[in-house]
């Protein structure tokens, strides 16, 4: 490397050293600098007049002061004397060079720390977030939300049939959208019937709005749902939904004939 080369990277150092060093001002570096204009590594003293100095760093006088005595304080400017026309000169010392490398080492481990925490910490505030605005599950890992619900689709009830062909089991009526209101379990005796004619028996009931007892089994279904359509050519969605109701047990006489009407008319 030639003296030149090595002078340069010489006072590159002192300059990083300064910039890095938290106890200087921006107006250290300004000094700094200027003096380093007319030193060297291998001549390492300068001097100027204040006005040279002011005119260099666009600093005040009294800032020029403040900034070689802070300078001189840490080491970075040794004076050595005064020249025949009272410029003071001084020793230039990168001082705090190897106190200043760790220092950087240490701010550069404290970031990457910080960093890493702050990464930590946003992503168990986001996982935090995701569980709350997750459903809760049950305990086949369904969602227990409240289901989406369409406009556009048919206001048909959403039937969730408790005990389907047995006994002695509580049967949940209807949902809210079906009856205005909140879901209510309705708990009634199962009444076995063996004869189709427990569908006409309760279509000529005193109250139609009686929910038609759910059959015991599937043969009884069928033969109760024959009672129910009385021979009319009923489509297999309709009949389906009409099955579906009675053996959740929610359906009752005047539904049925609600259910039916359409049918009657198209015929």
């Amino acid at each position: 490397m030639t003296v030149e080369a090595a002078s340069a990277t010489w006072k590159f150092d002192f300059l990083d050293t300064v910039n890095a060093d938290p106890q200087c001002t921006p107006a250290c570096l300004k000094v700094i600098k200027a003096y380093l204009h007319f030193a060297s590594e291998a001549s390492p003293v300068a001097f100027m007049a204040k006005s040279e100095l002011v005119a260099r760093t666009d600093l005040g006088e009294a800032t020029i002061k403040r900034t070689r005595k802070l300078l001189s304080r840490l080491g970075y400017l040794q004076p050595i004397g005064k020249t025949a026309e009272g410029a003071i000169q001084y020793r230039l010392r990168n001082a705090r060079k190897q106190e200043i490398d760790e220092h950087i080492i240490l701010v550069r481990e404290k970031l990457a720390e910080d960093r890493r925490e702050g990464k930590k910490l946003l992503r168990t505030r986001a996982a935090k977030r995701g569980d709350q605005n997750e459903p809760p599950k049950n305990d086949m890992g369904g969602s227990k939300g409240t289901p989406r619900s369409d406009q556009n689709e048919p206001q048909i009830p959403r039937l969730i049939p408790r005990g389907i062909f047995s006994e002695g089991r509580d049967i949940l009526i209807a949902s809210s959208e079906f009856t205005g209101g909140t879901q209510e379990k309705q708990p009634r005796e199962q009444i076995g019937l063996s004869e189709t004619a427990g569908y006409e028996e309760m279509s000529r009931g005193d109250d139609p709005d009686e929910p038609i007892p759910v059959p015991s089994d599937q043969d009884e279904a069928q033969a109760m749902m024959e009672a129910i359509c009385d021979g009319r050519a009923v489509p297999d969605i309709v009949r389906g939904r009409l099955q579906s109701m009675l053996q959740a047990g929610v359906l009752t006489p005047r539904m049925a004939s609600n259910i039916l009407a359409p049918v009657e008319d198209a015929a």
